[in-house]
């Protein structure tokens, strides 16, 4: 493959906005609960609707990384719900990696709100990889309800890879008789892992914070492909890498099936979401994918707290974070802002409501 992958036709495509799409149905309460249980946070603000009404939000919430759900996508060959990485006519058929998202969360979003969502391309570039030519595409979303009122916007960037000559296996058999032996991801058979309970955490305020304190860790795993599954389930993206072993292996020259990036980025939300609290509010955040995760392995997420300011009277708090696996692999990172109560404010004092910022 030679010259440049963008041709003009690619490039036009460049400030494309799509129409506006309408989920099929509002957030349920089974839908929150399917995306905490998935993520194995059962904050009662997603699980528990009697404290949930009596919290300042008023109702349940579902977790703000998983608002949308993809119902009944249509099935191609790299799965179901994937069929938007291929509105871009790329010179070669290939799964969409996720390479990372911009977010700003603007309100809540609730059980009960009709979710849509509108794309905007930004960029469409290349770059030479170590295995072969790149393609990047740049899209903003952006999340509203019924009302109109922006939940959250988002820039997300897909990075597509193209197979070199020869990758492609054309004899199945012969190639898999060459992989290496996958490990069975734990638990062993006689092993039941518990799920989490939920633990009492007292609001942290912004007087007590500090620059170089660090957030408390969550830690995830030892992963296994039912959670992709459960993951897969409760946002309706069957990516075959995901649970696909085969596919993973014989057509995209992976050593396993991969955690999905999607449920990486919830366990980064939960901390940050952990650390602002109740009162909090949990305002940006901005992760890179460096690096893989499978089966087997054990994550955690971390931060430090890098920056504490006031704007407009509200304390913001900046912070570092990242992703870790237990081969000692950084395999995620980035910064995010919460913002935090003043000690002595009333409860509630945060709204519910933000402005945009500018990128």
């Amino acid at each position: 493959m030679t010259g440049s992958l963008i041709t003009d036709e690619i490039r036009a495509l460049i400030g494309m906005e799509s129409e506006p799409e309408r989920n099929r149905f509002p957030i349920s309460a089974e839908m929150a609960y399917d995306v905490a249980d998935a993520i194995e946070d059962y904050n009662p603000l997603y699980v528990d609707s009697d404290y949930a009404k009596n919290s300042r939000f008023g109702g349940l919430l579902c977790p703000p990384l998983a608002a949308w759900k993809d119902i009944a996508p249509p099935i191609g060959y790299f799965g179901a719900g994937q069929e938007w990485h291929f509105e871009v006519p790329l010179p070669f058929n290939s799964y969409g990696l996720n390479g990372g998202s911009d977010w700003q969360f603007l309100a809540p979003a609730r059980v009960g709100s009709w979710v849509s969502r509108q794309f905007r391309i930004l960029d469409i570039f290349e770059k030479q990889g170590r295995s072969g030519p790149l393609v990047f595409i740049v899209r903003e979303e952006t999340q509203s309800d019924q009302n109109g009122e922006q939940l959250s916007r988002a820039r997300r960037v897909s990075i597509h890879r193209a197979l070199p000559a020869g990758e492609e296996p054309t004899d199945v058999a012969q190639v898999a008789s060459d992989l290496t032996t996958v490990a069975v991801a734990p638990p062993n058979p006689e092993v039941i892992l518990a799920k989490p309970e939920p633990a009492a955490v007292q609001q942290r305020h912004f007087e007590e914070v500090s620059v170089g304190d660090s957030l408390p860790p969550v830690v995830k795993g030892p992963m296994t492909t039912t959670h992709l599954i459960r993951w897969a389930a409760a946002n309706g993206n069957y990516a075959r890498i995901h649970w696909d072993l085969p596919f993973a292996q014989l057509h995209q020259g992976l050593p396993n099936v991969v955690v999905n990036g999607s449920l990486k980025n919830q366990y980064l939300g939960q901390l940050l979401l952990d650390y602002a609290g109740e009162e909090g509010w949990f305002k940006r955040f901005y992760v890179e994918h460096r690096g893989m995760d499978f089966p087997g392995d054990t994550l955690t997420a971390s931060g430090i707290v890098t920056g504490t300011r006031e704007v407009d009277g509200f304390g913001y708090v900046d912070c570092a974070v990242a992703l870790q696996n237990d081969r000692g692999h950084q395999t995620a990172s980035g910064t995010a802002t919460v913002i935090l109560p003043r000690r002595g404010s009333a409860s509630g004092g945060l709204p519910l409501t933000w402005e945009e910022e500018t990128w």
